[in-house]
């Protein structure tokens, strides 16, 4: 659960720089809003992809492991685990946020049935205009384009996605993008409709900033944004070939996916009773590590001497420094085997420890070696 809440929050963060970096000053609001929501969803959908190393055929070896945890007496502290507060900390931040989503819920209700003077907003299908506003046509259909598209179910969708990560500062600027792409969309389709650009410039510039609730589709949100609306309503779409920036999404999209496996093969979490372990990492992961044994099954003249006599399998302990020690042979044919097989196991790199709840532990492996047995 860790590995995968962490790998979902790195995710996020690096879908947003693409945004921001790529697509962020491009007219093409709709495929904006598209890739905002896209790259949020695939952040947390990525790291549940189930990930199973799939070896080579051609390779001599048989690799099975089987983790145990040894804890390490001296590593053991008492109490509360720093990982217990970290989680403790979170879940009061998820009801501090989700409880001022709701009473930001109950206010917008209060607004809408209650509505004040110089008010422009809309909330999913409900709207709420001060009559007396001036460019009332304007500003009824800017909040109309926000209705039928559905602008409000984005912002819920944000917010709900805050209250989740509400550490990660990412998730923050997704929902201030999100707003702006939305007005950038109302903005371009009310200017059309009205054939007049400019006029509705000096409208947005001439409006004085609405007393709206916030989780809405406000006409004018605050003048910051100001400079932002006008910008891109002075703007026409570029060439089809910025189009092709977009289509940057599916690389981006594999290197995440590829990021998401390596960090879970790398770093992956396993639960035992309320407590969490991250697995040791030899250098290069689960893929180095075989690589390792490969080359150094080829290598062996003895391995190559008994290729025929079968597989042996050897147990060894990841202590809380990342030294192999403790190699022990459970099942072998011969002595020769045996002993070739402890050899190469003890000569292996120094890994990366393991960690059971934030502590360095001892983590046990069982590694079966030999040549496979080819049917002619």
């Amino acid at each position: 659960m860790t590995t995968y809440f962490i790998t979902a929050n790195l995710l996020l963060i690096a879908g947003y720089g693409f945004y921001k970096g790529f697509l962020a000053n491009e007219v093409y609001f709709t495929l904006n809003r598209i890739s905002l929501i896209l790259l949020a969803v695939l952040s947390f959908c990525i790291p549940a992809i189930p990930i199973s190393p799939q070896f080579s055929s051609d390779i001599p070896l048989d690799l099975v492991i089987r983790t145990e945890t040894i804890p390490n007496i001296s590593n053991q502290i008492r109490g509360m685990q720093f990982s217990d507060w970290l989680w403790r900390i979170y879940f009061l931040g998820v009801l501090l946020k989700f409880s001022g989503l709701i009473l930001r819920l109950y206010a917008i209700r209060n607004r809408i049935k209650r509505p004040t003077s110089n008010a422009a907003f809309s909330f999913f299908k409900y709207k709420v205009i001060d009559p007396k506003a001036g460019n009332y046509e304007v500003i009824n259909y800017h909040e109309d384009v926000h209705i039928k598209q559905w602008h409000s179910l984005d912002i819920l969708f944000f917010e709900v996605l805050a209250v989740v990560v509400w550490f990660n500062p990412a998730v923050y600027l997704y929902q201030m993008s999100i707003k702006r792409v939305h007005e950038f969309l109302a903005d371009q389709l009310t200017a059309t409709h009205f054939g007049d650009r400019h006029q509705y410039a000096l409208i947005l510039l001439g409006r004085a900033t609405p007393d709206a609730p916030g989780m809405t589709n406000q006409f004018l949100a605050d003048r910051h944004m100001l400079k932002w609306r006008i910008s891109m309503l002075s703007r026409h779409a570029c060439s089809r070939a910025r189009l092709l920036k977009y289509v940057l999404l599916i690389p981006l999209l594999f290197c995440l996916s590829s990021f998401s496996g390596f960090y879970k093969s790398a770093a992956k979490a396993i639960t035992v009773g309320e407590s969490t372990i991250i697995s040791p990492v030899f250098p290069g992961g689960l893929e180095g590590f075989q690589s390792y044994l490969f080359e150094a099954v080829l290598e062996s003249e003895i391995f190559k001497a008994h290729h025929d006599k079968g597989k042996v399998l050897v147990h060894f302990i990841v202590d809380s420094e990342g030294k192999v020690v403790e190699a022990k042979v459970k099942e072998s044919p011969n002595t020769n085997l045996s002993r070739e097989a402890v050899r190469i196991i003890s000569n292996s790199p120094k890994w990366s420890p393991g960690y059971q709840n934030s502590q360095p532990v001892r983590v046990g492996y069982e590694i079966k070696l030999g040549y496979e047995r080819r049917v002619n």
